[in-house]
C-alpha cells in the first residue's frame, strides 16, 4: 500500500481528477452567467474523412461499411477531444517525456544546440514544435487515464467480484472432465476384422476383469497414450472426434465399455472418474476478476467522460457523402 501511495501515476491521476472536476464546475458556472458563450468547434474536414476511408480500405482490402465509417469518425472525434482537453488542462506541463522530446527536437534544429535544456524547451514551445504526433499521443493517453480515474473508484469488494463472475459465468465455468484408459485397435492394422476383434477383446477384458494398467499387450500402438487425464469434451473431441467425446461421458466408471469409434479405429474404454462442470474457488480467480472489474469500470468512466466532452464542443463534419451525413445526424439525435 505504501508503495502504491508513492506511485507518481496515482499523484498525476489524483491531481488531474481535481483539475478536471474543477474545470467542469467552472464551465457550468461560467455558462450560467454567459448563456450566449460559444462552444469551441471541432471540424472533421472532407480531406480527413476521405483519408479515414482510404486508410481503412488499404488496411483491410475492402472499403468500410457505413457503420464502420461512423466508428472511424467517432474515433477521430474522440482523439481530437482528448488532445484538446489535455491542452486545456495543461497536462503537458512539467511532463518529463514531452519535455525531453521537445529538447531533442530543438537541439536538432537550433543554431545554438548547446543551450541549457530550459532555453531549448521554451524555444521549442515558442516555435510550435509541440504540435507533434508523438506528443499528441502522449497527451491523449494522459487524458484517457484521467477520464478513466475520474471520479476515483474504491477497490473491488467481494460483492463486486461475485457480481462480475455471475455476469460472465460462461467464461469462468470449468467444464466437466473425464479421466479414462483405453485399449486401442487400429483400423489400418485390423482392416475388415476391426469390429469383430474389438468385440472379442472387449469380452476378454470383461471376463478376466483386467485392470487398465495390464492391457498394453492387447492394444495397437497409438502415440496419444493409453490414459487421458481430466479431459473436457472439447479436448477429447479435438483428438478423437465429437461422437467419441459425447459417448465417453455417458460410460459408467470402473468397467470396460465400448467399442467406441474414432478416426483411428476402435477403443475399449475404462472410465476412472468424472467431474461435473463447476465454478473455480473464489480465491483462485480473485486477482484476475479484480483486475477485470477495475478495467471494466475504467472503460465505463472513459465512455462517460468522452460523452461529457462531446457536449462541450460543437462538432462539425464536412460531408461529401449525403447518406453518411444523414446517418450521422440520425446518430446524434439518438445519443
Amino acid at each position: 500500500m505504501t508503495h502504491w501511495l508513492r506511485n507518481p501515476i496515482l499523484h498525476f491521476v489524483t491531481l488531474g481528477g481535481l483539475l478536471f472536476m474543477g474545470r467542469e464546475v467552472w464551465q457550468k458556472l461560467d455558462g450560467a452567467h454567459r448563456p450566449g458563450r460559444q462552444r469551441p468547434t471541432i471540424i472533421i474536414t472532407a480531406q480527413q474523412l476521405s483519408q479515414l476511408h482510404t486508410d481503412f480500405a488499404q488496411q483491410w482490402g475492402v472499403p468500410p461499411t457505413k457503420a464502420q465509417m461512423q466508428g472511424l469518425i467517432q474515433d477521430a472525434v474522440d482523439a481530437e477531444l482528448l488532445y484538446r482537453e489535455a491542452r486545456r488542462l495543461r497536462l503537458d506541463l512539467e511532463d518529463r517525456s514531452i519535455r525531453a522530446r521537445l529538447v531533442q527536437k530543438m537541439r536538432a534544429v537550433s543554431v545554438h544546440p548547446a543551450q541549457d535544456e530550459e532555453a531549448l524547451y521554451q524555444e521549442a514551445v515558442r516555435l510550435g514544435l509541440d504540435d507533434d504526433l508523438v506528443i499528441k499521443r502522449m497527451l491523449r493517453q494522459k487524458m484517457r487515464l484521467l477520464l478513466q480515474a475520474t471520479p476515483p473508484q474504491a477497490p473491488p469488494q467481494e460483492q463486486d467480484i461475485l457480481e462480475y463472475i455471475r455476469r460472465h459465468r460462461a467464461r469462468f465455468l470449468q467444464p466437466a472432465t473425464v479421466t479414462f484408459s483405453h485399449v486401442f485397435l487400429s483400423a489400418r492394422v485390423r482392416g475388415v476384422r476391426l469390429d469383430t476383434e474389438a468385440e472379442a477383446v472387449l469380452a476378454q477384458l470383461r471376463t478376466h476383469a483386467a485392470p487398465p494398467d495390464a492391457t498394453t499387450a492387447l492394444a495397437d500402438p497409438l502415440p496419444l497414450g493409453q490414459e487421458q487425464r481430466a479431459q473436457s469434451r472439447d479436448a477429447i473431441a479435438r483428438v478423437f472426434g465429437s461422437a467419441f467425446a459425447e459417448q465417453v461421458f455417458t460410460l459408467p466408471p470402473g468397467t470396460w465399455a465400448g467399442p467406441l469409434a474414432s478416426p483411428f479405429g476402435r477403443h475399449l474404454v475404462w472410465v476412472h472418474d468424472q467431474h461435473p462442470e463447476q465454478m473455480p474457488p473464489l480465491d483462485a480467480v480473485w486477482s484476475q476478476v479484480a483486475a477485470e472489474v477495475v478495467h471494466e469500470r475504467a472503460a465505463a468512466q472513459l465512455a462517460r467522460g468522452l460523452q461529457r466532452l462531446r457536449t462541450l464542443y460543437d462538432i462539425r463534419m464536412e460531408w461529401r457523402d449525403p447518406d453518411l451525413a444523414q446517418d450521422a445526424s440520425a446518430q446524434r439525435r439518438q445519443s
